[in-house]
């Protein structure tokens, strides 16, 4: 039904940016690194580079030149920022993670980690999203050596393996670890309840929801979270409540249309 996957397309931007980091980056864009999976990283930033405006792209090759002369790490944050100011995240992410190949800090591996993560919804296709995870993962891997105690770099590894590897099971693990360690970490649960509603679990992703409008009531998606699975389920009564209860709190009249045009459709049976 097309009303129905417009709303699930908005349901996905809202977790997509709700998941994206905080920005941050990884590796050094003077050396090259060679992946299993083909991806070519000098490629990828070659292109990226020739994409920006003609201003940046001299700024980015005078950051360049100051990298390969003399390694100063200060060029390393100039070259990412000119890229995040670019929206794009994926390729601060190399500049990000070079500088914490010189400088091997919580904070370094963080802001490529952040990036990659970034880089990894961003993925048009599967060998760019392997690249990404791949990274992600290895720079969130880094932070938690530093820090075990990152409990929102747990979250997010966590969400690497869960959604973009073949060991799904050890990033579920590692989100019932932050949801023990803290039964309040919002970003945690709401993944939790998202991969249980993908492994149809729907009443354990309802009681997910449920905590998440418990640590923080302002997350108005969540209304929409909990009727998407309400009538995945088949439960279209409790569907329609929780969407009128979205309603009667929101201000996104877009979103709200949508929702009407969705529960209009509910109760004609389509």
């Amino acid at each position: 039904m097309k009303k129905y996957l417009i709303i699930t397309a908005a349901i996905v931007l809202a977790a997509v940016i709700y998941f994206a980091p905080k920005k941050s980056s990884k590796q050094p864009v003077v050396q090259k690194h060679k992946h299993n999976h083909g991806f070519n990283e000098e490629e990828f930033l070659a292109t990226a580079k020739k994409s920006l405006q003609f201003d940046d792209i001299a700024k980015v090759e005078s950051f360049d030149k100051d990298i390969a002369k003399s390694q100063m790490l200060s060029a390393y944050d100039s070259a990412a920022s000119v890229f995040d100011k670019a929206k794009r995240p994926d390729v601060a992410a190399f500049y990000f993670e070079r500088k914490a190949t010189k400088e091997k800090t919580e904070t370094n591996y963080l802001n490529a980690a952040y990036r990659f993560f970034d880089g990894f919804k961003m993925a048009k296709d599967s060998t760019t999203l392997n690249h990404f995870v791949e990274r992600a993962i290895y720079n969130y891997e880094k932070v938690l050596e530093i820090n075990p105690n990152n409990l929102n770099a747990k979250t997010d590894l966590g969400i690497c393996y869960a959604e973009g590897s073949a060991n799904p099971m050890k990033g579920i693990t590692m989100l019932r670890e932050v949801v023990t360690t803290n039964p309040k970490h919002e970003n945690a649960q709401l993944n939790l309840g998202f991969l249980s509603v993908k492994s149809g679990q729907y009443d354990k992703a309802q009681e997910r929801f449920d905590k998440v409008l418990e640590i923080n009531p302002a997350r108005l998606d969540v209304y929409i979270f909990k009727a998407q699975t309400f009538y995945q389920s088949g439960n279209k009564e409790k569907a329609i409540e929780y969407f009128e209860k979205f309603k009667q709190y929101s201000n996104d009249n877009e979103l709200i249309a949508e929702v009407d045009r969705f529960i209009k459709d509910i109760k004609a049976g389509k």
